[in-house]
């Protein structure tokens, strides 16, 4: 939501809905990596102000764990 009001986008239904599918990504992201619902939430709000860049910022910061069994 922060780059849509800084560039006054708030209008085009397109960005909404790719703000909705990068939210969506990093809450299966979060879910698929055991992180409890505070770390979930912290995740989802710091995606939604920086949006894309977020969720790269995500899959860079904390790789996936690497399954021992």
């Amino acid at each position: 939501m922060g780059l849509l009001i800084l560039f006054d986008a708030a209008r085009s239904w397109v960005l909404w809905l790719l703000l909705l599918a990068v939210l969506l990504l990093t809450l299966w992201e979060c879910r698929e990596r055991g992180y409890r619902l505070t770390v979930m939430l912290w995740w989802m709000s710091f995606v939604a102000l920086t949006h894309a860049v977020g969720y790269l910022i995500l899959r860079l910061v904390r790789p996936p764990r690497k399954d021992t069994n």
